[in-house]
């Protein structure tokens, strides 16, 4: 019989395991070990629709081993993971091992299509009576002036400022980007798809829920996938 102690222990660890198991992906290929995807699995897919609006369904992931042009030498070599679908349109983005998310309609910000976020930008985002600052803050940097210094993006509502990305230094050729803004939790506040990226050559894929936010705080990060280019 498990002692009480055991059985709090248990919990704690599905209850990380739950946590870690959380992935946000595209439908693209990989680098081998950047997909930890399986074929067969049900992710959540986020589509638009005709009205400019998205939602959200269930759907089965295909995973091949395909030749990786970076890293395979031999022509022969597979090594890369394609991510495909059974449907024809694509996704915005696929989502697994979030709890509370559910196939249906997603109420979606005006702000739907992709923002680069350069150091003091301002945007702002409206969902009902809900009403979002999303702002940059950071500085050139005086010895090399390609790159820039202490990055943050700051969020604001109801008089709560969050930081949610904070980078030493990025590039000038690259910078994080809002790629969707609205309900995805179901709860009538604004979530956030983002790439928080600091480097031209990474994609950092994150997902912020408001409904997973702590006390004090307008959302939480819940999932993100680092991928690279060549």
């Amino acid at each position: 019989m498990f002692k009480p102690a055991s059985i709090a222990f248990l919990a704690q660890l599905v209850f990380i395991q739950s946590v870690a198991a959380a992935d946000i992906m595209e439908v693209t290929t990989y680098h081998n070990d950047e997909c930890k995807a399986q074929s067969g699995q049900t992710w959540m897919a986020l589509f638009p629709t005709k009205d400019g609006q998205f939602e959200l369904k269930n759907t089965k992931v295909k995973l091949t081993m395909v030749n990786d042009a970076i890293n395979d030498e031999a022509p022969d070599k597979k090594t890369g993971k394609q991510i495909t679908i059974p449907e024809k349109q694509e996704p915005l983005v696929l989502l697994h091992g979030i709890p509370g998310l559910s196939a249906r309609k997603v109420v979606t910000c005006s702000t739907n299509k992709k923002e680069h976020l350069d150091i003091n930008q301002k945007l702002s985002l409206k969902l009902g009576r809900h009403q979002l600052t999303l702002s940059t803050t950071g500085s050139l940097s005086k010895e090399e002036k390609e790159l820039r210094t202490n990055y943050k993006i700051i969020l604001e509502s109801g008089g709560v400022k969050q930081t949610i990305v904070h980078h030493n230094q990025i590039s000038s050729d690259t910078a994080p980007s809002l790629l969707w803004a609205g309900d995805l939790d179901g709860d009538g506040k604004i979530d956030l798809i983002m790439d928080t990226t600091d480097h031209y050559n990474v994609r950092d894929l994150t997902l912020f829920l408001s409904g997973k936010a702590k006390p004090g705080a307008l959302v939480q990060k819940v999932a993100h996938h680092i991928s690279t280019g060549c």
